[in-house]
């Protein structure tokens, strides 16, 4: 079986073009002892992805140029070698980068109930978008009633999300 994956092979100047990724379809090796293949359903495209791509200090280090471009992701383990934490079936979302597979650990994968809400769910709203909004506007700015609240940006996925968790609390 084989992985399909983008790698970044650039760094781009501006705005990205054909020669900033390559893609790439390689074997997926077996197993090591406690280890588990995620087949990925969906990744998502975010806007800090083009910051990821610069070689340059940030909040999280960039990616390194031949890896796989990084990505929040949600999918299936379909194998398992002997993790006790997992089960074929198990719906985890974590950062599997841009590709159909990831050999995990289980180490940063988190187990999501699909019934609860869709996959995609977990990418915005339950993912990274939804907990920056939630601890952003709640913890960090520690808003309560009386404040006024400016969200610049706030069409995009956190700062919608800010919108609607202000106007909820009666901001």
């Amino acid at each position: 079986m084989n992985n399909k994956q983008i790698t970044l092979k650039n760094r781009p100047q501006g705005t990205p073009d054909k020669n900033t990724w390559q893609f790439e379809e390689i074997p997926i090796p077996s197993l090591k002892e406690g280890e588990i293949l995620i087949q990925q359903h969906y990744i998502s495209l975010d806007p800090a992805m083009r910051g990821w791509m610069n070689d340059t200090k940030s909040y999280i280090f960039p990616v390194a140029l031949d890896s796989v471009m990084r990505a929040g992701s949600i999918g299936k383990v379909i194998q398992n070698n002997n993790n006790p934490n997992f089960q074929i079936g198990d719906c985890v979302s974590g950062w599997g980068g841009v590709q159909q597979y990831i050999i995990s650990d289980g180490e940063g994968c988190f187990k999501v109930d699909e019934k609860m809400a869709p996959m995609p769910a977990y990418l915005g709203i339950l993912g990274m978008p939804g907990m920056t909004a939630y601890f952003g506007i709640l913890e960090v700015a520690n808003i309560k009633e009386g404040d006024i609240v400016l969200v610049s940006c706030a069409a995009g996925a956190v700062g919608s999300i800010v919108g609607q968790i202000a106007k909820n609390k009666r901001l």
